[in-house]
């Protein structure tokens, strides 16, 4: 639950700009632990990427695959937050492969991992990756 709603406070939206207004008493420390907690980190995104270059270098290691990083943990100008997932687009990676590579790497990680067949990546994602992707 947000900690505004827990202190009677109502969130307006207007031009995808939230603004707080005071309704009643707010204990503030409350509020500035949720924003902390929500608002980038940059030791959060650093932690992500070390990650990711971990994970690309166990997948490289085993199956001699191709590995390109991108959203938000990769690309500075997206904001990333402590509930950012690490994206990472795979290439070469044997179909039968795939769930127990998937596997693997979640475990080397403790953020949310997207792993995607380069194979299967559509246009859009394949624009994306050729914009912001990082080669790992």
């Amino acid at each position: 639950m947000w900690p505004w709603r827990q202190l009677g406070l109502f969130v307006a939206r207007a031009d995808s700009v939230a603004r707080i207004t005071y309704i009643g008493a707010m204990d503030r420390e409350i509020l500035l632990a949720h924003l902390r907690n929500s608002r980038f980190a940059p030791a959060d995104r650093e932690q992500a990427q070390a990650d990711a270059r971990a994970i690309a270098a166990y997948l490289k290691g085993l199956y001699n695959v191709r590995v390109i990083g991108i959203g938000s943990a990769f690309c500075s100008g997206r904001p990333f937050r402590q509930s950012s997932d690490i994206d990472l687009v795979v290439e070469g990676l044997p179909a039968a492969q795939f769930f127990r590579a998937s596997a693997r790497a979640a475990d080397m990680t403790q953020r949310a991992l997207d792993i995607i067949p380069f194979e299967s990546a559509t246009e859009l994602l394949l624009e994306r990756i050729c914009q912001e992707g990082v080669e790992l």
